[in-house]
């Protein structure tokens, strides 16, 4: 099941002129609503039929199961797929929410202060919003922070409207840090949301990083240690104008995924799989124009008229050669050497999928194949079940001219794509409720991003010993558990150990007691996190000598670790021996 809300106006509604740089004034009219989305379970399993899908310019959810994909649609949309050959079956009928557009507001030159408060659809930002907040940011801290303007969106560029291209440096800064040479002095992790601009989730996560590593330096020892030692880039929307679309929707968005350059396919209808603009994750000159792509400008998955065509894929590409030395030959085969550091993330939504090099045929393997993959395995790890990784074309579907691709074949740095958000549920789909942000996908994909950024250093070398401090620690005192009572704890307190614990954290418990199954067996993280390692149950057998494995990589590893256990019923004594803990 796909849960998605709805794209809502046409596209073509939303073009606007106004002050160069700013979004320009909201349209007076909009087009009327159409009729239910449909989202069709299509049978196309990997290889040449999904590839056949993808070419046909269906709007493809970048989401699998087994050897079925999805197609958002209108009602029309089953009977295109029949007569292009596929079995098709409707999953979901979505029927229009309300409309309510964005409240009309002036425009000027110049981002207004508080339009950090703008948002729509329940609490998404809108594009004033992050700008707002880049500025926010540097000005409060300025010792972390650095503002660049790498370029200019497509509508600025036809000065009818349109955005300046913004990122954000973070790290402590010293001489040469954030300066725009391939050459810094210390490595680099780069993040950019929304490059599809329907992919709410991709630009919330951007907000919520950036917050995170400027109010935790000093505070929080992992991001001390990243931003003391690494430099921090990000793009939290790298299509503004195609955001700009999304968000005139209001509470019920715009399907766009493209940018606004409509000088291609002009007569688009403005539904969900008629759009205007260019496909900017299939622009690239890494394999343009191969599978994955399509030539028809009102597609989704439209490539451009050349290679590199637009300002956006433009301005990336030298932002990206400007921060990363070139270490890569131009085999497919070549590989980066060891010593090659940066890493570089592309946040897309949905179908909880870690991708990476080489997208545009899962059949090549890149030179550096088996560090990715372990890198991909790792994350996959971190970010628990339900996540998939590999290349696109292994889990997904072949894809060519996208940038994480482009990344690695031009620069040989480590590239990935995490589509973010689980493929079914109420958190699912391009626009999930905003209280999913906070409570599903701010908590998953901050240790996936810790982690990432930490392997900047050397993504392509050997495995980073622990650091010190982090051996296996022991408490041996004896804890006495009273019969039926209150719960008891013992404690470990680590130190010296900078970093998240591991999703593979080992907590070894020996506790004496004449029936196990009265306990209740928690840990309690430094912050009050607690993880039940052991709940009550009818087994009758004698003590507790067991090693769990538990997912910690949400908390950081230095701090108070508590034990706590608890008899629940009567009859039975015992204490807790000793336990012992790995993060």
């Amino acid at each position: 099941m796909v849960s998605i809300a709805v794209a809502i106006a046409a596209a073509g509604a939303v073009i606007t002129s106004g002050v160069p740089g700013t979004a320009g004034p909201l349209p007076v009219t909009t087009a009327a609503q159409p009729g239910p989305t449909y989202v069709y379970k299509v049978h196309a399993p990997l290889g040449e039929q999904s590839q056949n899908l993808l070419s046909r310019g269906f709007d493809v959810l970048e989401q699998r199961d087994g050897d079925s994909l999805f197609v958002l649609g209108s009602k029309d949309e089953g009977g295109r797929l029949q007569e292009a050959g596929f079995t098709a079956v409707v999953d979901q009928v979505l029927a229009p929410p309300q409309w309510t557009p964005p409240a009309k507001k002036s425009q000027s030159a110049t981002v207004d202060a508080a339009d950090i408060n703008e948002t729509f659809y329940g609490g998404y930002h809108t594009v004033n919003a992050h700008y707002s907040h880049l500025d926010a940011v540097a000005t409060q801290y300025p010792t972390l922070s650095t503002l660049v303007d790498y370029g200019d969106s497509w509508k600025k560029t036809q000065g009818a409207g349109g955005y300046d291209l913004r990122a954000i440096c973070i790290t402590k800064k010293n001489e040469g840090d954030c300066a725009l040479s391939p050459t810094a002095p210390k490595p680099r992790f780069f993040v950019m949301g929304q490059l599809h601009a329907r992919e709410l989730t991709t630009g919330d996560v951007a907000w919520r990083w950036i917050d995170h590593l400027t109010a935790g330096y000093g505070t929080d020892a992992a991001v001390t240690a990243l931003l003391d030692t690494t430099e921090v880039w990000v793009v939290p929307q790298a299509n503004p104008d195609g955001v700009n679309i999304v968000q005139q929707g209001g509470n019920s968005p715009i399907y766009q995924r493209k940018n606004a350059n409509g000088t291609n396919g002009s007569n688009c209808s403005g539904s969900a799989s008629s759009q205007l603009g260019i496909d900017l994750n299939r622009n690239t000159s890494s394999h343009w124009g191969g599978q994955g792509t399509s030539s028809q400008p009102c597609d989704q998955t439209y490539k451009g008229p050349s290679a590199n065509s637009e300002v956006e894929t433009k301005a990336l590409q030298a932002l990206w050669r400007n921060l990363y030395q070139d270490r890569r030959g131009t085999a497919v085969g070549d590989a980066a050497p060891a010593d090659t550091t940066g890493v570089v993330v592309s946040m897309h939504s949905y179908s909880n999928l870690i991708l990476f090099p080489w997208g545009y045929d899962a059949s090549q393997k890149s030179g550096n194949d088996a560090s990715l993959r372990k890198m991909g395995t790792d994350l996959q790890a971190i970010a628990g079940s339900g996540w998939t990784s590999g290349q696109p074309g292994e889990v997904l579907y072949n894809a060519a001219g996208a940038t994480d691709d482009w990344v690695y074949d031009d620069l040989g740095v480590a590239s990935f794509v995490w589509e973010i958000g689980p493929s079914s549920g109420s958190c699912s789909g391009f626009f999930p409720t905003y209280s999913c942000q906070a409570g599903t996908f701010w908590p998953k994909v901050k240790p996936m991003l810790m982690y990432a950024a930490n392997k900047a250093t050397s993504p392509y070398g050997t495995t980073t010993p622990p650091p010190t401090g982090c051996d296996k620690k022991t408490n041996d005192t004896d804890v006495a558990i009273p019969d039926r009572g209150a719960a008891v704890t013992s404690t470990i307190t680590i130190a010296g150990c900078t970093g998240n614990a591991s999703a593979t954290s080992q907590v070894e418990v020996h506790i004496k007691h004449t029936y196990r199954g009265d306990l209740v067996v928690d840990l309690v993280a430094p912050d009050g996190s607690s993880y039940r390692l052991k709940a009550s149950g009818s087994d009758s057998g004698d003590n507790i000598d067991t090693t769990y494995t538990t997912n910690l990589s949400s908390e950081l590893r230095n701090g108070d670790w508590v034990l706590k256990v608890q008899d629940v019923a009567a009859q039975d004594v015992g204490n807790i021996d000793t336990w012992s803990l790995t993060v």
